[in-house]
């Protein structure tokens, strides 16, 4: 299998022995790209999102998790900054530690000492397994009409982004998006250039989200959702105005819409610093209402930020 410098798939190698890592990372790296853990410490700017790409595949010496292995490989699955990232465990000969090290979840389990060799083909092997997953996962989890992510994944990445939110005291926004007087469009044009527009936004959309963990979805029919994890309050409306200039500028003509000559759009904003016991569609329903009240009070509009710590004495228990 061959790839490209820029395609080339990113293995970290995690030993505490200097030797072995530097054994195994001279030999994987005249195919892949290898970058190097001596501790969990190192090993947690990867779990913090502290590097500018994720990496394909962890080979993890299982001596170096302190917490014990299941608890470490549970963390890093469930953390979005390296739950696309497959661990191989790398530990000792027996078999009650290959089973512990499968059931925690790593997709391979290689003895110690490792030969290079055996390693080297078992990480080639388990790549393919995931590009061919990876293909299968996309087609089912992606939107055909617009080639955004579809239903399904808003709601599993919004689970994990709020569960990390909690985890870290961190925050999440969401912007609920209607394209306005979708209906008189698709009787006017017809629904094939409906469908091209519904493409064309979503793709201006998503051009107009700068950050790579941002999210842009298709939530239904002719509402989109966008989802920013670790944003600022303020940051909110900067994305979505940017969004709504971007379709501005794109000038789509709307010739049977009431508000303009031109495709626009009603946003619903909220932003959250979720507590624990809090549930992400909390976060949904508010933006769902702010886009309600913006189509109520005439659309192509923001509301206002809707922030769940003002109205949480009105949510029941």
């Amino acid at each position: 299998m061959g790839y490209s410098m820029a395609k080339k798939p990113l293995i970290i190698v995690a030993d505490a022995t200097l030797g072995i890592q530097a054994q195994l990372g001279d030999f994987l790296s005249g195919e892949f790209l290898v970058n190097s853990a001596l501790n969990l410490k190192q090993l947690r700017q990867w779990l913090e999102g502290e590097q500018p790409r994720p990496a394909d595949m962890l080979l993890l010496d299982s001596a170096l998790t302190e917490e014990g292995l299941t608890a470490f490989c549970r963390q890093w699955m469930a953390n979005p900054h390296t739950r696309q990232t497959d661990i191989i465990v790398m530990g000792p000969a027996d078999e009650n530690s290959e089973i512990e090290a499968l059931m925690a979840g790593a997709v391979d389990y290689l003895r110690k000492p490792v030969n290079p060799y055996l390693c080297l083909a078992r990480v080639k092997t388990q790549l393919r397994q995931r590009s061919v997953r990876r293909e299968l996962e996309s087609m089912s989890l992606t939107d055909s009409l617009t080639g955004l992510a579809n239903r399904r994944y808003l709601d599993d990445f919004l689970q994990a982004e709020w569960r990390q939110a909690q985890r870290v005291k961190g925050s999440v926004g969401m912007l609920m998006v209607d394209i306005d007087h979708f209906k008189a469009y698709n009787d006017h044009y017809g629904h094939p250039q409906g469908d091209r527009c519904l493409a064309q936004v979503g793709h201006c959309m998503k051009s107009a989200v700068q950050r790579p963990r941002d999210l842009v979805a298709r939530y239904g029919g002719e509402e989109f959702a966008v989802i920013l994890p670790g944003v600022h309050k303020e940051g909110v409306q900067v994305v979505a105005e940017r969004i709504r200039d971007a379709i501005e500028n794109m000038a789509l003509p709307h010739a049977t819409s009431p508000v303009a000559d031109h495709v626009t759009l009603s946003f619903g904003l909220a932003w959250c610093e979720p507590v624990q016991g809090e549930r992400p569609d909390l976060l949904v329903e508010a933006a769902d209402e702010a886009l309600y009240a913006a189509k109520g009070a005439g659309r192509n509009r923001l509301s206002e930020t809707v922030d769940l710590a003002s109205i949480r004495h009105l949510m029941p228990n």
